[in-house]
């Protein structure tokens, strides 16, 4: 094989690895809002219902950051669709986190809410690979092929203070 050959690969993979940087950068804060939300609730609610909401209110703020920070969208073109994607990938979300608890309840006598935050840090990190999948290939796919004016003429966010 050479070098041509690996350089070519790097070139096309190169994109898709540095978008998945930053998406776990942005997940992995996330996570924190999403594990806050979870012990905040959870002084009130029960650990399913907790998980619950606190899983729908970071996925609604995780799908507007993704599409602006991860996948650089701008605009307002195909907010509602993604958003019911990031919706749709909440319901897989929940079903894993869900079915982690009931798992964790079902070893652990009386788990401790650490241990119920880190079996759900763990579960929502595996569950974030099919979301960046998934994202990439609505904001991505479609993002190049039919940009909008809307899209195209948006400035870039400003880095200065």
């Amino acid at each position: 094989m050479g070098a041509g050959v690996v350089t070519g690969a790097w070139a096309r993979w190169r994109p898709v690895l540095v978008q998945l940087v930053v998406f776990a950068s942005v997940g992995a804060a996330l996570n924190v809002l999403y594990g806050l939300l979870y012990v905040v609730l959870r002084e009130q609610l029960s650990p399913q219902p907790a998980n619950a909401l606190a899983l729908i209110l970071s996925t609604i703020v995780g799908t507007f950051g993704h599409r602006y920070v991860t996948f650089g969208v701008r605009g307002t073109a195909r907010t509602v669709q993604h958003q019911v994607l990031g919706l749709a990938l909440l319901g897989f979300s929940l079903a894993v986190t869900a079915g982690s608890l009931w798992l964790l309840d079902a070893t652990v006598a009386e788990p401790s809410r650490r241990q119920e935050v880190v079996v759900l840090i763990a579960a929502n990190l595996g569950t974030g690979l099919v979301r960046f999948f998934m994202f990439r290939v609505a904001m991505v796919g479609r993002h190049h092929d039919r940009t909008t004016a809307d899209d195209r003429t948006a400035a870039p966010p400003s880095r200065s203070a």
